[in-house]
């Protein structure tokens, strides 16, 4: 469980990211979104890496075009096929140590991923609390998802005493941060008392999230959300989707999905 230490900094953290973020509407559209650095359209929801080499996460077109790049060049080795499409550096076997300097770095998403290998134990000793330590680290850095993952821990009792309250207390702040999957948090914990779960949904379908565009088009034909409504929600859902669509994400995703299918 979280130490006198720990709990600390997540009290301070609340807080100060409450007081932050005191003005912000919950249900305010998501602020622009972060770019990838190679071709610089907005990351889409999936199909992001992030490398430990440089510290960018990249977008699975740019990746794509990179690899493919590589394979066409006929005087390429095969053992450096897979360089990483934004530094060009090999990725290491084990990334740990890679990432271990961008966390000294103060790398926000080097936290992120330190905090999945303290979680599940890869190349280093399991540990939730400091899985949790890692999450702290992140937010304390200005990452949202991090606040979403917290607020997870408060939810499930993880690393920390189960506290619901603060759960959502945490994901409020990762939403207005803007955190898709703090939305879709709220949305689940609020369906069971109906209330204001559309509202979480269109925000994230607003930002392009398909799941939730879905959802409410069932929601919708249930006679629970109106027409001008979807309809608005759709048009938002659109022009997010086209911004961070890119013929090179397409190919990238019709590639992957025949890999699936064989």
């Amino acid at each position: 469980m979280a130490t006198l230490e720990l709990e600390a900094r997540l009290n301070n953290l609340l807080s100060t990211a409450q007081e932050e973020t005191i003005n912000v509407d919950l249900f305010a559209p998501i602020p622009e979104r972060e770019e990838c650095p190679i071709c610089m359209i907005p990351l889409p929801n999936d199909g992001v890496t992030f490398f430990p080499c440089c510290g960018k996460r990249i977008c699975g077109g740019c990746i794509y075009k990179s690899l493919m790049s590589e394979v066409k060049d006929k005087g390429a080795d095969s053992s450096k096929i897979g360089l990483c499409a934004f530094c060009r550096q090999q990725a290491p076997k084990n990334d740990t140590k890679a990432i271990k300097k961008l966390v000294k770095k103060k790398n926000p998403h080097a936290f992120m991923k330190m905090a999945l290998k303290y979680r599940d134990g890869e190349h280093m000793l399991q540990s939730y609390t400091r899985a949790l330590e890692m999450y702290i680290c992140a937010a304390e850095l200005g990452n949202a998802e991090a606040f979403e993952k917290i607020g997870s821990c408060y939810h499930t009792g993880i690393a920390v005493e189960e506290d619901k309250s603060k759960a959502l207390e945490y994901w409020e702040v990762a939403a207005k941060k803007g955190c898709i999957k703090a939305h879709l948090a709220l949305a689940g914990y609020k369906v069971k008392a109906d209330q204001h779960y559309t509202d979480h949904l269109k925000v994230a379908a607003s930002a392009g999230d398909k799941h939730s565009m879905d959802y409410l088009m069932k929601v919708y034909k249930d006679d629970l959300l109106s027409k001008e409504e979807l309809a608005q929600t759709l048009r938002a859902f659109q022009i997010s989707s086209n911004e961070m669509k890119s013929e090179d994400r397409d190919v990238a995703h019709a590639f992957l999905a025949s890999r699936r299918a064989d």
